[in-house]
């Protein structure tokens, strides 16, 4: 039974504000790519990623699904001058971070502190952690370092008419053999909850 969490709009926000309140290059791709990486390692360490959303393969790397479409549509507003839509998460971003024009691609500027409610303990040690470690890396070497995880590269196919391919949880573990039983672990527990949830006739 694969592995499924549920998305968490408010830790994401409050994740992207503590990235970019780090001083940090901050554009959307680098967004995608710390998030990632933040989602597998507290995936990895307390079974269960920071922001529940699903990943996708794409030419670039894995991307957060629903969090890319938010993304794009700040993008519209923040960059493009377009209209807020009508999406209240839009909003709450547009709300919360400003964009930088003066690079090559649009920079996120924190403007509001994260809501500490919304980020656990731990939440917090692997953002830190993963800013740390791969906050300053280059373009190429992010591209680098998560094309080489088995996550991406059991997802991608090379592909003309399909550019994104949906990326598995118990994937994320795969770079990781000491941490299968801890997979197998999580997978019954899914199992149980998903049954003991489902409607009886």
């Amino acid at each position: 039974m694969d592995l499924q969490f549920q998305y968490d709009f408010e830790a994401t926000k409050a994740a992207l504000l503590r990235l970019a309140a780090k001083g940090l290059p901050f554009d959307k791709y680098r967004a995608c790519k710390l998030l990632f990486l933040a989602d597998r390692e507290h995936l990895l360490r307390f079974g269960r990623p920071i922001t529940g959303d699903n990943y996708n393969a794409l030419p670039l790397g894995p991307t957060p699904s629903q969090t890319l479409t938010l993304l794009d549509q700040l993008d519209a507003v923040l960059v493009e001058g377009g209209e807020l839509p009508q999406d209240p998460r839009v909003r709450e971003l547009a709300d919360a971070f400003e964009a930088s024009t003066n690079t090559e691609y649009p920079q996120y500027v924190a403007k509001v502190e994260p809501d500490p409610e919304a980020l656990s303990e731990t939440d917090v040690m692997v953002l830190d952690d993963i800013a740390k470690r791969h906050g300053n890396a280059g373009f190429l070497d992010l591209k680098r370092l998560t094309h080489e995880l088995k996550a991406y590269s059991s997802a991608w196919r090379q592909n003309e008419v399909r550019r994104k391919f949906p990326m598995r949880f118990e994937d994320f573990f795969a770079d990781d053999p000491d941490k299968l039983d801890f997979l197998k672990e999580l997978q019954q527990h899914q199992f149980l909850k998903r049954t003991l949830a489902a409607p009886r006739d």
